[in-house]
């Protein structure tokens, strides 16, 4: 009679023992009787081939390495465990606008990620991010993430969108003498410290316009004068703006009265009317005398 000793499969080794859909881990054999076989308890988790197990789908299975026994003897098996996790979904960014003034905001939300995760930002000198809300620090591009992080050997997700922060325009400053001009008069304004050519303009038409910084006196009244630089990139636009005061000519009347002729040291009154303001009465020749007489 011949006796035969069972055999032995020995002790499996290996990590990790999680391993992401895809990835792969490796297992080795020691202390077996003899070469064996390695396989698997669920193929739609795992499979391995010499050891090298990859991950198929989620969920926990065996690998096992089996010596078949001989002589009546049944076969030997070892067994380990592995998991296999799904990795994570960052989902999809949304929100406009993408364009902001620095200081300004806009609020970004994240759709179709697999679990609840990070906001983040790659340049924080540009623009950052709290819950979504994106707030522009300085003028360039970023891209803002969302980033789930990842489980079982999985390596974490991350979702961008990027977002434009450009600086705020500036109008500059207006600058001309005189403020004040009559009707029909003008007065020349120029603009510096501008961070962009912009548009002269004015406030009210009926008492000022103004073209090229020429401004013309309407109509009596005050109004400003202005200077527009457009903003950009979610910025507001920028203006300047110098007061200009138009006034109305004056109006000396008529003046009327009788006689028109007098003898020297008479006289006649003269009166004035449709004056629009108290004037000053004054003689073109105080002599008195005949132009042909006083030239003598």
């Amino acid at each position: 009679m011949t006796v035969t000793a069972p055999p032995t499969a020995g002790t499996i080794a290996g990590t990790p023992q999680g391993i992401c859909t895809g990835g792969t881990t490796t297992y080795t054999i020691s202390g077996n009787s003899a070469s064996g076989t390695w396989g698997t308890q669920n193929a739609a988790v795992a499979t391995v081939v010499g050891g090298v197990v990859t991950g198929v789908g989620a969920g926990t299975t065996n690998i096992t390495y089996t010596v078949t026994g001989t002589g009546g003897c049944a076969n030997a098996t070892a067994t380990r465990s592995v998991t296999v996790t799904a990795p994570p979904t960052a989902g999809t960014i949304a929100g406009t606008p993408q364009g902001i003034c620095i200081g300004g905001t806009t609020t970004y939300t994240i759709s179709g990620n697999s679990a609840s995760g990070t906001w983040g930002t790659q340049n924080a000198a540009v623009a950052t991010v709290v819950g979504g809300v994106v707030t522009g620090v300085g003028a360039g591009t970023t891209n803002i993430t969302y980033t789930v992080t990842g489980t079982g050997g999985c390596a974490n997700a991350t979702a961008t969108r990027s977002v434009t922060v450009t600086a705020p325009p500036t109008a500059g400053t207006i600058a001309g003498v005189p403020q004040g001009i009559c009707i029909g008069g003008t007065t020349t304004y120029t603009i510096s410290g501008n961070s962009a050519t912009g548009t002269w303009g004015t406030q009210n038409a009926a008492v000022a316009t103004v073209v090229g910084g020429v401004v013309t006196g309407v109509g009596a009244g005050t109004t400003n004068i202005t200077y527009t630089v457009t903003g950009t990139g979610g910025c507001a636009n920028a203006t300047a703006t110098r007061s200009v005061t138009v006034t109305a000519p004056p109006t000396a009347g008529t003046i009327a009265g009788t006689p028109q002729g007098i003898c020297v040291g008479g006289t006649t009154t003269y009166t004035i009317s449709g004056n629009s303001a108290t004037g000053t009465w004054g003689t073109q020749d105080a002599s008195g005398l005949p132009r042909w007489w006083a030239a003598l």
